[in-house]
């Protein structure tokens, strides 16, 4: 009973638990090959669909794209990669990867950025401020096969 109490009293330290309420952002982009530097010439597309949360540095969000390759044989998708500063037309150096495969011409998936690959505070700017694109890679094109630059709106 000892150890609960002196448990209870160390994670307080007889302060209150403050709640998580920090600014969010809802962060959404649309990608295709022409915004490429140089295009690839695909019909390909994608959309992002997020959510930043300011105060715990977390960006979750879903990605989702269509056409990624057609007839055979596939080519899979190996990482979205997050690129920046950079405005529209211009390429940025890379912030960060996130690797994950997925060999459907055509779906979506659940990813997010935090805890040990979480945004410094210059990558946080440069999210914030529609300084960021993010490019969707394949096997064949790991430089990335279509691009989307993205915007972010305080909630």
């Amino acid at each position: 009973m000892l150890c609960a109490v002196l448990n209870l009293w160390a994670c307080t330290k007889g302060k209150e638990l403050v709640s998580l309420n920090g600014a969010t952002y809802t962060v959404t982009g649309a990608a295709d090959a022409t915004q490429m530097v140089p295009t690839t010439g695909v019909s390909a597309t994608g959309n992002f669909s997020g959510w930043y949360d300011e105060q715990v540095n977390v960006l979750t969000f879903t990605l989702s794209w269509t056409d990624i390759f057609t007839g055979t044989p596939a080519d899979p998708i190996t990482s979205v990669k997050f690129y920046g500063p950079a405005p529209v037309g211009t390429n940025g150096a890379l912030i960060k990867t996130v690797s994950f495969s997925n060999g459907n011409a055509s779906g979506s998936v659940n990813l997010g950025l935090g805890g040990y690959a979480e945004l410094s505070a210059t990558e946080k700017n440069t999210l914030l401020t529609g300084n960021c694109y993010y490019q969707i890679c394949t096997q064949k094109f790991p430089q990335g096969l279509i691009r989307g630059q993205l915007k972010s709106v305080k909630n």
